[in-house]
């Protein structure tokens, strides 16, 4: 008897270029099949509109005083959502039985016990007539977790898919860099720093570029080993045991002053500094690690990460699977999970009290 389930998962991440959508069949346990995926480019003005709301939001407070523009936002948000869902699923012959929907994060501090995450799971299940999972974070929260990460039980499933028998670090380098170790039994989870966030705000803001292409800016530029030295043990990056952070938190204003060319460059070995220093401090064996995320393919990055963790490091694609939809997979697998009550987060993964459910479901059709 299959009591697999066929799953839609939607994510928008921090980087806000759009919408990653994946399709799966899994039981929510042992079995993954990956149907298709699928990606949709923000329109430029709704882009600009929303990195400039989110900018301009600092505490919970802040949406309540602008809530007509951010239910405006919402509403193109969670339509574009629906788009990229009917289009996938017409390219597709399979009936989804459930969708995840991650929505946009608009502000993240779960210190104080909250996450919030654009978009209106109501309109989106009247719109494509289906169950739709969402607001995966809160119930972890309430119970003393940071919320995030929520990708690990997606990344230990792909450890058994894949039959690695070695301690495995997936490192995610999105907006935001995070990491899932998983041996044996073993699982944990925590963000490790900044990912794409760092360079892709100083090129936004300076030249109105979205992101370094291939790492090639950076390398053309020198890196400033005395800015580097100076923030290095600034004391943002030695704070306590921390699972998640708030894009927010990072700010490239140290390398104000620099040429463009080497100010990119330094922002990006600087990156991969931070990313090591604290994956060599939580683990002194032998790792394999595989990279999933758009900074994957940021070759410079890489480079660095590579000299500095002296691991054997390997892109998730030499698997077979598409490193750009890992996200978009893992919250079809968390709907799945969601649907079922299975725990989604664990006390070495996001911090949570106990291993802890999470999501809800909104049916309106």
């Amino acid at each position: 008897m299959d009591n697999s389930f066929i799953a839609l998962g939607l994510m928008s991440g921090t980087s806000l270029d759009g919408i990653d959508a994946s399709i799966i069949k899994s039981d929510g346990h042992h079995n993954l099949e990956i149907i298709d995926n699928k990606y949709f480019r923000y329109p430029k003005d709704f882009k600009s509109k929303l990195y400039s709301f989110i900018q301009n939001i600092s505490k919970k407070s802040d949406i309540n005083e602008n809530i007509d523009i951010y239910k405006s936002l919402e509403r193109d948000l969670t339509l574009y959502h629906s788009k990229i869902s009917k289009n996938i699923i017409n390219d597709n012959n399979c009936k989804i039985q459930l969708i995840g929907f991650h929505g946009q994060t608009i502000i993240h501090k779960p210190k104080d016990g909250y996450s919030i995450q654009m978009g209106d799971a109501n309109l989106l299940s009247q719109e494509l007539k289906k169950k739709v999972i969402y607001n995966f974070r809160a119930n972890d929260i309430k119970n003393n977790g940071e919320g995030a990460p929520l990708a690990p039980v997606y990344h230990r499933l792909l450890i058994k898919k894949f039959h690695i028998n070695n301690p495995t670090l997936f490192l995610n380098i999105g907006g935001i860099s995070n990491y899932t170790y998983c041996f044996k039994d073993k699982i944990k989870a925590k963000d490790v720093g900044p990912g794409n966030v760092l360079m892709d705000e100083y090129l936004k803001k300076t030249k109105g570029i979205n992101y370094d292409n291939n790492g090639e800016i950076a390398s053309l530029g020198n890196i400033n080993q005395d800015i580097i030295n100076q923030f290095y043990e600034h004391e943002f990056y030695n704070t306590e045991e921390k699972h998640s952070y708030d894009r927010k938190e990072f700010d490239f204003g140290f390398v104000k002053g620099l040429g463009f060319e080497d100010a990119v460059a330094t922002l990006t070995y600087f990156t991969a500094l931070i990313i090591s220093k604290n994956i060599k401090k939580d683990f002194n064996n032998e790792l394999d690690i595989i990279l999933c995320g758009g900074g994957r393919k940021n070759v410079t990055l890489i480079k660095h990460l590579k000299k500095l963790l002296k691991y054997n490091i390997q892109l998730i694609d030499k698997f077979n699977i598409n490193g750009d939809f890992i996200e978009s997979q893992a919250f079809a697998y968390l709907s799945i999970r969601s649907y079922l009550k299975k725990t989604i987060s664990y006390p070495s993964t996001t911090n949570v009290r106990a291993p802890a459910t999470g999501g809800e479901i909104k049916i309106n059709y």
